[in-house]
């Protein structure tokens, strides 16, 4: 069975989730107020492809490639991205939900997110080196044996990261949230 080809289109208001998802590769197209909530896109591709305003609440993205891919304003609760075909992953994250999401053991350099709530993200021994966390809520999200090396999270807030268990070196924070990578060793800080 031979997967479609769409280049250059627009998917307005479609709830994918009422009809079909076509499988196949997606160049350069737009997703505006779609809804794939638990809609089946493994084994999709998505190359330089915008979704905006799209509600993808665990959508199954199993072996699903995301190439220069910008999700704008989208609820991507529980997503598990690490299930992702990983070769030339790259996207950006503006005004995003993706709690509960998963990046875990992914390559995700360079990437950014902004003014998202990423409340119980999973980025276990994930490469975030020179990524963005810009206006971030990281309430609960996972950091373990994870690469940050040259992130910037200087405007994220509410994280909790152990120095001794992620490589930081030349990470930018700020003095406001400090406190977050100092939660392990139990001691108070004085404003």
């Amino acid at each position: 069975m031979s997967q479609e080809f769409y280049h250059d289109q627009v998917f307005k208001n479609i709830d994918y989730t009422q009809q079909p998802f076509s499988k196949g590769e997606y160049d350069n197209c737009t997703f505006v107020n779609c809804t794939f909530e638990a809609v089946y896109l493994s084994t999709t591709t998505f190359l330089e492809c915008t979704f905006d305003t799209c509600n993808m609440t665990n959508a199954k993205v199993k072996s699903t490639s995301f190439n220069e891919v910008d999700f704008i304003n989208c609820k991507l609760l529980g997503v598990d991205f690490s299930l992702c075909n990983d070769f030339l992953f790259s996207a950006t994250f503006q005004d995003c939900i993706l709690e509960l999401a998963s990046f875990a053991e992914l390559t995700i350099k360079q990437t950014t997110f902004r003014s998202s709530t990423m409340h119980r993200v999973d980025f276990t021994r994930t490469n975030l080196e020179n990524s963005v966390f810009d206006d971030c809520d990281l309430t609960e999200a996972i950091f373990e044996h994870t690469n940050l090396e040259k992130a910037d999270l200087s405007s994220a807030y509410n994280y909790t990261i152990d120095p001794t268990q992620n490589q930081l070196k030349k990470a930018k924070f700020s003095r406001k949230e400090i406190h977050g990578l100092l939660t392990n060793y139990d001691i108070k800080i004085s404003s």
